[in-house]
């Protein structure tokens, strides 16, 4: 029996790179460090500190910022579960703690308007992160 290889993690790709564009088109020279990131962790962890270094080199933050970073997450971890052959049920839990990343950076927002965004930005994505790491050792 051969073992079909899921390509789910291409799918936050695609918009990512739409947002990334958006800012600076060079961007588009991190695609192949992107899709290596795909097949090989440490890769993709060198493509999502190029992209937080990028954001952090333009200024830029709020909901775009954290929305980029979120779709590289999203791309880098779902890229893992494409590797191992997760099931579905691991897929909803990444994009149900990717997706809490967005209700966490309103309330943010909301309880610290003395804060600049990028700080705001920053503490929601480290939030985000969190979150993250414990689902992933909860379901472990």
């Amino acid at each position: 029996m051969r073992i079909k290889r899921r390509f789910y993690s291409l799918a936050p790709l695609v918009p990512l790179f739409l947002l990334l564009a958006l800012i600076d088109r060079r961007t588009l020279l991190l695609l192949p460090l992107a899709l290596m990131g795909l097949q090989w962790y440490f890769i993709g962890s060198l493509f999502f500190v190029s992209v937080g270094a990028f954001l952090i080199y333009t200024r830029t933050g709020g909901f775009y910022g954290l929305a980029v970073m979120a779709l590289a997450l999203l791309a880098l971890e779902m890229g893992y579960l494409d590797r191992e052959n997760a099931p579905l049920e691991h897929y909803a839990v990444l994009l149900a703690a990717v997706a809490l990343a967005f209700p966490t950076y309103l309330l943010m927002v909301s309880v610290s308007p003395l804060l600049p965004r990028l700080e705001v930005t920053a503490l929601a994505a480290f939030l985000l992160v969190v979150l993250y790491t414990f689902v992933r050792l909860a379901t472990d």
